[in-house]
């Protein structure tokens, strides 16, 4: 198949919903992507046409306001359709991990996974679009621990015919018009899955009414778990769900995240593959792939394990396990030489920058280093006006997968945890920055 140029195609990816995909290479800025080809022409009315086209824009605003869905990078109209190019994103489906039984996840985990995807279908609701689509298999847990959505194949806008039916296990009894419903009750179902419990099954009674059966929630369950419970089942209920519901839940979220110790989202994706489980021996003696990761050299320590998981269609499989950790251990260590994990002397005891991980080719401001970022948190903390500043103490982070940054920054006082963390694009402009770390300290000062 033929690409619009300057693409070059790297494999046919598949299809579904209303387009075709395949991977491509932009030469021009040496980069992989998603190129989507949509039929139009005498098959497609004008109205329907349309109704793409503000798909693509509702997507992009999407994109704009979360990094957990793939950025849209161009539309164009080549050889009588319309081409969609996009982020081609790297991870490991839930799905897969689960089919191979190399999931362990934890309620704390699945709690990250979860928030992360509040955070995005409240984004999608503001848009008004409709995923239409949302499963295991469309759901990635990236080298970060960070979770992508993908496929958005399906997506329409609310209110309009939906191309598909769902995945099936997952998909909401509303006819053929897309409702937010469709895809807050297909999140509810994701949560049972994610807690190994059967799936909501659906009937109606002999009025006509529609009944959900779902799995009942265990005694004992602890927070974290009861959260889950609890939202899995408000999120699959028989009647209308309301306005609100996920900013709702989406703080409640985030009000659990915050009694948890920040190394649950950092081993996120270490945990999906049973890092600390028995698993970790039989997997090095396991035929092993060398994902695209390995090439940067901000390969993560404590995340090799959804490394080696980890298999673009572009990445070539490595013969024997052997050779793949040699190879992982000169990438990291080269990382640790570059960016590695570094703990501040500076006259500030209170503050120390923890773990700074860089993907190479990430947008930076000129003259970016341990200092300069060091400075400007210290900064901002001391602008705050945090009381007795001696009393506290911060850990500070830094992850850039190419396009995306998390900042985070630890604070620990009177023997208390709080965790905060800014996510944004990566610029070179360092007013960018300095917005983000700023917003930082706000934070902190709140708590």
């Amino acid at each position: 198949m033929r690409l619009p140029p300057p693409l070059e195609n790297r494999g046919f990816l598949g299809g579904g919903g209303q387009g075709l995909a395949w991977l491509a290479l932009d030469p021009t800025l040496n980069r992989m992507l998603v190129s989507k080809r949509f039929q139009t022409g005498r098959s497609m009315f004008e109205k329907a046409l349309c109704r793409l086209e503000a798909t693509f824009a509702a997507q992009a605003k999407v994109a704009a306001m979360t990094s957990v869905v793939p950025q849209i990078y161009q539309v164009q109209n080549f050889e009588g359709a319309v081409w969609l190019l996009l982020e081609f994103v790297e991870g490991v489906s839930l799905q897969s991990l689960k089919a191979e039984q190399k999931i362990t996840m934890g309620d704390s985990q699945i709690l990250f996974v979860v928030m992360d995807l509040l955070k995005t279908f409240v984004a999608l609701e503001r848009a008004g679009l409709v995923h239409g689509d949302v499963a295991p298999g469309n759901i990635l847990v990236n080298a970060q621990g960070h979770i992508r959505l993908i496929d958005f194949s399906s997506s329409v806008l609310r209110g309009a015919p939906r191309p598909t039916a769902g995945a099936p296990g997952f998909q909401r009894d509303s006819g053929a018009i897309a409702e937010f419903a469709d895809d807050q009750y297909a999140l509810g179902c994701l949560i049972y899955w994610l807690l190994d419990a059967n799936l909501p099954v659906t009937t109606r009674d002999q009025r006509g009414q529609r009944v959900v059966s779902r799995a009942e929630k265990p005694e004992g369950c602890t927070g974290c778990a009861n959260l889950l419970w609890d939202s899995a089942a408000i999120l699959t209920s028989r009647d209308e769900i309301r306005t609100g519901l996920l900013s709702s839940l989406s703080n409640s979220y985030r009000q659990q995240i915050r009694l948890l110790p920040s190394a649950n989202r950092t081993s996120l994706a270490a945990r999906v593959v049973g890092r600390e489980c028995p698993i970790k021996a039989r997997l090095s003696a396991e035929q092993l792939s060398v994902s695209k990761a390995l090439s940067d050299q901000s390969a993560r320590l404590d995340l090799q394990h959804i490394a080696k998981k980890m298999t673009p269609l572009f990445a070539r499989s490595t013969s024997r396990g052997h050779g793949f950790t040699k190879t992982l251990a000169s990438v990291c260590l080269v990382a640790l030489c570059s960016f590695g994990v570094f703990l501040s002397t500076s006259p500030a005891p209170y503050l120390t920058l923890g773990s700074v991980r860089v993907a190479a080719n990430t947008a930076l401001p000129l003259g970016f280093s341990h200092d300069w970022l060091f400075e400007r948190l210290e900064r901002a903390l001391n602008q705050k006006s945090i009381s007795k500043l001696e009393r506290h103490t911060f850990i500070a982070g830094l992850d850039c997968d190419h396009y995306t940054c998390v900042l985070s920054l630890d604070h620990r006082t009177h023997g208390r945890y709080h965790a905060h963390q800014q996510t944004f694009t990566a610029s070179p402009q360092p007013q960018v920055w300095e917005s983000v770390i700023i917003d930082l300290g706000r934070a902190v000062a709140a708590h």
